[in-house]
């Protein structure tokens, strides 16, 4: 994927992204073509090749620049509490309730995960926050659960308050559903 300052480049891979999402309102993501993306960006091939290597990176593109959590705080997570990250996820899904719904939708959310993993990584990398045994499953752990949370909060057609979201996720993270005994 592309990843200079080129102006030009640079609305052109928003141009495609944009195009891939309007096509997967309209029709599954595995009957979307290269050529399709391209009609409905206004690039040739020879663009799209040159900023992307497939379909799935430009939904990672789209992730990382306009629905990633640490795009759109702009500051790494990792600068703030638990809680705090709690709240801002619990905003970041209602926020972006409907690309994940299209995710969601075209089983993509995969995608999401991947895009998380690599924010945690980075931070608790850069903190060292978390011993280094430990760093792969925290990160796995934050990543996907975060992304079950917000598939299911898509699929359910939940409308909780961010506050309400805020506490399911900081409960559902911290374990504090358990109990001793049988559920």
């Amino acid at each position: 994927m592309y990843c200079g300052n080129n102006k030009t480049a640079l609305a052109s891979q928003r141009q495609i992204a944009e195009a891939l999402l309007k096509l997967l309102d309209e029709q599954p993501y595995s009957d979307i073509s290269v050529s399709a993306i391209c009609r409905q960006a206004d690039v040739s091939r020879q663009t799209f090749y040159s900023l992307f290597q497939s379909k799935e990176n430009v939904i990672t593109f789209a992730l990382q620049n306009d629905c990633c959590y640490s795009a759109m705080t702009g500051e790494e997570p990792c600068r703030y509490s638990f809680r705090q990250i709690c709240g801002g996820f619990s905003r970041y899904i209602i926020g972006h309730a409907g690309i994940l719904e299209v995710l969601s939708r075209h089983d993509l959310m995969p995608l999401l995960r991947r895009v998380l993993r690599e924010d945690f990584s980075l931070c608790l990398t850069a903190e060292g926050q978390c011993c280094q045994a430990l760093q792969p499953y925290l990160i796995d752990y934050l990543a996907a659960g975060i992304t079950s949370i917000a598939e299911t909060y898509i699929r359910s057609g939940e409308t909780a308050s961010p506050e309400a979201l805020e506490g399911i996720i900081y409960m559902l993270l911290r374990g504090e559903f358990y109990q001793d005994g049988p559920f």
